[in-house]
């Protein structure tokens, strides 16, 4: 089907006397042969071209035969005098039928030795073109296939349909396919066709043969890293724009062709660039920006209170800041060996969460509880502490009991968590050791930090942690103290425990239960 443009009425001349002359209009017939001549026929009729060859020759020999016999039978003056063949000679007519067997096996020989040609290589080719567009075809089920202009190729179409600025396209969105002598499938890739985005802190064109087996497998692969890279360009040319955009404690240092340094407060400078393909680090800032600009720039959904780039900017404060939460958790845990530390996951960038196990040796008489858990919650720079176990400040002061499975909650800074962190779990220690004591019957007391037992003539016997964050050799420590009442006035005998395992706390409460009764 040939849908030729409206024709042109275009002026052929011009007489002395100003009229206009225009070219007759061509009838449809000659349209049409006009069409059917800009078929090209080669690749149809190449194979046959010497056999085509031959018949020409034959049809010019044929056609002066021709208009030699009609020459004669137009023309009285010529004749044919008729002449009387000699007979032949027995020895003659073997020899003449030897000949011409001869020739003609000679001639089927060549025709046979053509036709074997011929094949071989319509064969070669059908070969050549089922291996490429076989792959082809494999390929197109994952990829979009379009056809060069101007030429009969092919080339992968890269561009992502959810690309918002259409202006931009990557010049690697268009990849060429070639085909080799073999008919294997090959790629043509383009300059730069590798590269990934690289997240630092500081302080802290050229042909891919395919073989036949592999060929799809190596196809998808280099498409697939290829549009792994347009992907990630396209974040950081997001990222450069947003950098336009003023962001509260954000600012741009260094900036240069696939570069970009930016200065996140005062405390950490960032540095994000486009690398040939590796292994960069940190991967999972990297991760988080790819999907950040997948979340917010794909699905157009944008955070309310700062941009983009101020979010992924917060994020990567957040992280440093967790970075630090956690070291001083390790910390603590490390030199309180009944402690055991895990982090939580929180499905929030700007939100970290651990928890603190306390666990308590299995007693002699079944007890309700075994472990006291303690939850560390860092959001946006707060960090706030939520523990179990121990007694509230009001109940502290008043002299009530408390609920021991309560949860408490309050907030502190970086430098006062480890001593906040050693309170909640030496309280917990406390309340873990009154339940013993109030299952063998005792008449025990406690509040935030000690545990009483009452002796006789008014003395009471004291059970006193002490947390000290900064002691290499254990974080909790214990005293013994006897208040005497004296005239009116208290008096006090303290005794230094050290830092004692739960073990030997529970044995050392066994004997204070003892000496009580």
């Amino acid at each position: 089907v040939d849908l030729d443009k409206l024709p042109i009425k275009r002026l052929e001349a011009i007489d002395e006397a100003g009229n206009e002359h225009y070219p007759p209009d061509t009838s449809n017939e000659e349209q049409r042969l006009a069409a059917i001549r800009r078929i090209d026929f080669s690749w149809v009729i190449w194979p046959w071209q010497g056999l085509m060859e031959s018949l020409q020759q034959a049809q010019q020999e044929l056609s002066v035969v021709i208009d030699l016999i009609g020459t004669v039978e137009a023309n009285d003056a010529v004749a044919v005098a008729s002449t009387t063949k000699p007979k032949p000679q027995p020895n003659e007519i073997l020899v003449d039928m030897a000949v011409s067997a001869a020739t003609k096996l000679q001639r089927l020989r060549h025709l046979s030795r053509y036709f074997k040609q011929s094949a071989k290589t319509m064969e070669q080719q059908f070969q050549k073109e089922t291996r490429f567009y076989n792959s082809l075809i494999r390929l197109q089920q994952n990829w979009k296939v379009k056809r060069q202009r101007g030429s009969e190729g092919f080339m992968f179409d890269l561009v992502d349909s959810y690309q918002l600025d259409t202006t931009r396209i990557s010049p690697l969105s268009l990849v060429p396919i070639d085909q080799d002598s073999s008919g294997t499938l090959s790629v043509q890739i383009p300059q730069k066709s590798f590269r990934s985005l690289s997240l630092q802190f500081y302080g802290e064109a050229k042909m891919y043969a395919l073989e036949n087996n592999k060929s799809v497998k190596q196809a998808h692969s280099i498409l697939r890293d290829i549009h792994k890279t347009i992907f990630e360009e396209q974040v950081f040319d997001m990222v450069i724009r947003e950098t336009f955009t003023q962001s509260q404690g954000i600012n741009v240092t260094g900036m240069c062709e696939d570069f970009l340094q930016l200065a996140i407060g005062q405390e950490c400078s960032l540095c994000l660039s486009l690398v040939p393909s590796g292994q960069p680090n940190p991967k999972s800032l990297e991760i988080y920006l790819l999907h950040m600009f997948h979340e917010n720039i794909v699905r157009k959904i944008r955070e309310k209170e700062c941009g983009l780039l101020g979010h992924f900017c917060m994020t990567v404060s957040h992280k440093i800041f967790s970075n630090k939460v956690h070291l001083e958790l390790e910390s603590v845990v490390s030199r309180v060996p009944y402690l055991h530390l895990c982090s939580l996951p929180t499905w929030h960038s700007r939100t970290s969460s651990w928890s603190l196990c306390l666990k308590v040796p299995q007693p002699i008489l079944a007890a309700d509880r075994l472990q006291f858990n303690t939850k560390v919650i860092l959001k946006d720079g707060q960090i706030s502490l939520m523990g179990e176990g121990s007694p509230s400040i009001a109940g502290s002061l008043t002299g009530k009991p408390s609920d021991g499975r309560l949860i408490n909650s309050y907030n502190c800074d970086l430098e006062d968590l480890p001593t906040m962190l050693l309170q909640q779990v030496a309280s917990q220690v406390i309340h873990w050791l009154h339940e013993e004591a109030m299952v063998l019957g005792m008449n025990v007391t406690r509040d935030f930090l000690c545990l009483y037992f009452d002796l006789d003539q008014g003395e009471t016997l004291c059970l006193v942690a002490h947390v000290d964050p900064d002691d290499a050799y254990g974080c909790i420590s214990w005293y013994l103290t006897v208040d005497h009442p004296e005239e009116g006035k208290m008096s006090a005998d303290r005794r230094f425990l050290g830092s004692l395992s739960l073990e030997v706390l529970y044995s050392t409460l066994m004997d204070l239960i003892k000496l009580c009764s």
